[in-house]
């Protein structure tokens, strides 16, 4: 079994921005700052795909990485031990990473592309977290502008991009999904978990539905008491992903909630919203794979 490493400080690929995950910026402990999405404004260097093309992206160590360490909650919140992950497998997350951003992402199908995105954003928060950690939230990375988001730390296709960047400006503004937002991950509590497994062309619609599935009808997806439902939060920040209205958001809903969750889903229901941004840590856990 490799060591766990004993330094925190670790080589990023030359395809990272050294310079944005290098220390992480400051460390914002204690400050609550509310969180609201960038505005939807394609970018439009990604307008690019081959529709039917036969191009795949090799996502074996996101696989690999996420088997290895990804851990379950007894309350089926899933988890990763960020302080137990060996040098060597964090040398692997960096050559994913570096494999990522050499891709032509022009060149892939919507589907190969949209698994792309989901993926690299998904392990650009991992890595970022890693370099930071001990945080308590990933909110206590601060580049500056007071959040984690807006700072460029990848190169793809000579295109300098921020998480926001991908989130907003690629994901929402191409794929007009609202499940994908079952499909990243925050580093928080309160999130979407991380899969067993990487996203591909094939399977990401299978498992963008599977992970609405168990975050509906999970309670910090959604949560009915009396006449009251309290939903993520995500609900609130992306209202518009997922129609725009209360009608549409409770008919999303209804779509993915189970026998017992369904009929609670009422017309009448009081809305609140809630997040929990506490680290999705799992170090020293025994949790299950």
């Amino acid at each position: 079994m490799p060591a766990v490493r004993s330094s925190r400080r670790r080589f990023i690929s030359g395809a990272l921005s050294v310079a944005a995950l290098s220390g992480c910026g400051t460390l914002g402990y204690g400050r609550e700052r509310s969180f609201r999405p960038d505005p939807v404004r394609p970018l439009a260097h990604w307008q690019s795909h081959v529709p039917g093309a036969q191009r795949l992206v090799d996502h074996s160590l996101w696989t690999r990485f996420l088997a290895t360490y990804r851990r379950v909650r007894s309350d089926r919140v899933p988890l990763l031990p960020y302080g137990e992950v060996a040098s060597a497998e964090l040398e692997l997350l960096d050559e994913y990473l570096a494999l990522l951003a050499g891709t032509p992402v022009g060149k892939l199908d919507r589907p190969e592309q949209y698994a792309f995105w989901l993926n690299l954003y998904n392990a650009l928060t991992v890595r970022l977290i890693e370099r930071a950690y001990l945080v308590l939230s990933i909110r206590d990375i601060d580049f500056g502008d007071g959040t984690p988001w807006h700072r460029p730390i990848v190169e793809v296709e000579s295109q300098r991009l921020s998480l926001a960047d991908i989130r907003d400006r690629i994901l929402r503004a191409y794929w007009r999904d609202g499940r994908l937002h079952y499909g990243l991950c925050y580093g928080a509590i309160g999130s979407p978990g991380l899969l067993a497994e990487a996203f591909t062309g094939e399977n990401v619609d299978r498992l963008l539905d599977a992970q609405a599935l168990d975050f509906v009808n999970h309670p910090r997806g959604v949560w009915v008491e009396g006449g009251n439902v309290t939903l993520s939060s995500i609900f609130d920040w992306y209202a518009a992903d997922f129609g725009g209205t209360r009608d549409a958001i409770l008919a999303h809903l209804r779509l993915y909630a189970l026998p017992g969750l369904r009929p609670l889903l009422r017309d009448d229901l009081a809305f609140d919203y809630a997040f929990d941004w506490s680290l999705n840590d799992a170090t020293g856990s025994q949790g299950r794979r």
